[in-house]
């Protein structure tokens, strides 16, 4: 009962009861890649890519770049509504501000279950507490928090905006691997989007650590919001060595996903990302995933397949797909390499 009471307190417990050292199963060993900071971080503006465009085709042929090159990019002039990004971040801290009977309530380690707060409770845990929320196919109201009483419609009119940005950049990906705007959409054979809220309170030691395991995300794009008011937290691996992604106010980061790398022929590439973790500060980041729906076959798109670029992937049920992924303990990109021809 003890080791349960534990875990549905979290890492938010720990640090709330103001531990001085890290415990035993959250240390890492150091990644003997280096951390390298580089300014040219790719952000593209999406302010007038609705129209046929000189800034249009600048969009496009930069997404096709920074998804060759980077495996992500920022995004700018999105259109989201500024103030429900602030008032969803809030409410993620409002969350998780809530006594510990309020939220344990939620508290599930059952990961079919569609709205659940967890941490992590592996053998090698990471620093960090989570909320989980279906999006599309989406929850029952009566599944979402009653506290903060905000949260059914914060985080519902922020899941509906994200799926609505998240279709638009499905049609930029298409027409960036020189395909129709629906291509991908049609490929996808439907959706599915889950929303991921990570909470990352201020950790004693944090170089012994990690808020999030290095990874590839399963999915086809992530679309992440950063928590403006603390620097360090995401990292991705580029050309061998860490690179931080300091947050842009306004921004949202998007991370390619496995899927993506495969219907693109290899073309894309997912990016290997991790998360590390400070004393000072807790950190908060808000994580969509955008993919298939589950039961959808995924393979290369077949306009990407030539003699001349032969298929590089089996073709894979997503879902059976997901369940690798996850039995793969977030093991670089582990999970990808088990669909390659």
């Amino acid at each position: 009962m003890a080791a349960v009471a534990s875990r549905i307190a979290g890492v938010k417990g720990l640090a709330d009861a103001g531990i001085a050292m890290v415990p035993g199963e959250y240390r890492r060993d150091s990644d003997p890649r280096q951390c390298v900071e580089i300014e040219e971080i790719p952000v593209i503006d999406l302010s007038d890519v609705e129209k046929c465009s000189p800034a249009r085709i600048l969009a496009i042929d930069s997404i096709r770049s920074a998804s060759r090159d980077w495996g992500f990019f920022q995004i700018i002039g999105h259109g989201f509504p500024e103030q429900l990004m602030a008032s969803m971040m809030e409410l993620v801290h409002d969350f998780f501000r809530l006594p510990i009977e309020d939220r344990s309530v939620y508290y599930s380690e059952d990961s079919s279950s569609k709205f659940r707060m967890g941490t992590s409770f592996e053998t090698r845990r990471m620093w960090q507490d989570y909320l989980h929320q279906a999006c599309y196919p989406p929850c029952e109201i009566a599944q979402l928090p009653t506290k903060p009483p905000s949260y059914v419609r914060i985080s519902t009119a922020y899941a509906e905006a994200m799926n609505r940005l998240a279709k638009r950049v499905l049609g930029l990906f298409s027409e960036s691997l020189g395909l129709e705007s629906g291509a991908l959409e049609e490929a996808f054979g439907g959706e599915r989007h889950v929303m991921r809220m990570n909470y990352y309170p201020p950790c004693p030691e944090p170089e012994l650590t990690i808020g999030l395991d290095a990874h590839s995300d399963p999915n086809g794009f992530t679309i992440l919001q950063q928590d403006t008011s603390v620097n360090d937290g995401l990292q991705i691996l580029h050309c061998g060595a860490w690179v931080p992604i300091k947050p842009l106010p306004g921004a949202f980061v998007v991370n390619i996903g496995d899927q993506l790398q495969i219907l693109s022929n290899d073309a894309y590439k997912s990016v290997e990302h991790r998360a590390v973790v400070n004393s000072e500060r807790t950190r908060v980041s808000i994580a969509s995933f955008y993919g298939p729906a589950e039961d959808s076959h995924i393979a290369p798109v077949a306009q990407l397949v030539t003699d001349e670029a032969p298929a590089c992937f089996k073709e894979s049920v997503y879902g059976n797909y997901l369940q690798s992924f996850y039995a793969s303990k977030l093991d670089g990109k582990a999970a990808i390499e088990t669909v390659r021809y």
